[in-house]
């Protein structure tokens, strides 16, 4: 399918993409990278089959590339991030929280198909890559990984407010680039350490990034206790995962972050490990 990509409006931007409306009112995600292309094929693909289940994702419309660069295009949704919105409403901080929880926990019901990547090969690669782990940190995590079960649920691998978007009570998720099958504790992980020790992405207001030290920790207890409500949580495996991400977080190179997160590991790790 051809789209007509001149004229294009820019939406958003972060530090993998670009996004812009096209003239037909739809969206296109321009990736920064040409080598990109397998993982908007797998965004594709994850955000068909959540839709396929009922749950809200915009439509997929097509792949496409520009000048080398690889794009997906889908459907407009109208309205803000939640990261956005919250930002504005700051008395919503617990509402924020459930909202995210309980849209995660409905996602973690669907079966993830066998063509999404498998989580446990891919934090295992990110691990390895990561070069600020001693070598006694990454065996130990690695050792970690290979003990924690692989599961086959659809996880979306960077779920946060900032991906939801549209409406308060049915809000739309995008950015599915690092969806793939595995534990669903894993994405709860994920999600739990980026909004206790993550850095707000660029162009965030002066504002919001007042308001996150104050906020996180109410933000991150009530979407952990509400996805406890959902589908319970086996608090021994949530500890043990979020180890494992906080290793994997240190491979995506994120430099104002990665004091916390070495803070976070030496202080989990055992004493012995060096």
């Amino acid at each position: 399918m051809r789209f007509d990509v001149d004229g294009r409006i820019p939406l958003a931007e972060g530090r993998e993409a670009q996004v812009f409306r096209l003239r037909d009112g739809s969206v296109l995600k321009l990736m920064r990278s040409p080598d990109a292309m397998a993982r908007v094929e797998r965004e594709a693909a994850a955000m068909q089959i959540i839709s396929e289940h009922g749950h809200r994702a915009p439509a997929v419309h097509g792949v496409v590339d520009i000048d080398g660069r690889p794009g997906l295009v889908t459907e407009y949704i109208e309205g803000a991030d939640l990261f956005a919105k919250l930002g504005a409403h700051p008395w919503k901080i617990l509402y924020a929280g459930s909202v995210m929880a309980t849209t995660h926990a409905a996602m973690h019901e669907c079966r993830a198909p066998e063509r999404l990547p498998d989580l446990h090969d891919e934090l295992r690669r990110r691990i390895t890559a990561a070069t600020l782990l001693s070598e006694g940190q990454a065996e130990a995590v690695l050792d970690l990984l290979g003990r924690l079960p692989r599961g086959d649920r659809l996880c979306h691998g960077d779920f946060h407010l900032g991906n939801l978007l549209g409406d308060w009570d049915t809000p739309a998720v995008i950015d599915w680039g690092d969806a793939a099958r595995g534990d669903p504790l894993a994405d709860v992980a994920r999600t739990e350490l980026l909004h206790r020790l993550g850095e707000p992405p660029p162009g965030t207001s002066r504002f919001l990034r007042t308001l996150i030290p104050i906020g996180r920790g109410i933000l991150a207890d009530r979407y952990v206790s509400t996805y406890r409500r959902c589908r319970g949580i086996d608090e021994t495996r949530l500890g043990s995962w979020k180890l494992v991400r906080a290793a994997a977080r240190l491979a995506e190179g994120i430099e104002s972050e990665e004091r916390s997160l070495l803070g976070y590991l030496r202080e989990r790790l055992p004493a012995d490990v060096e």
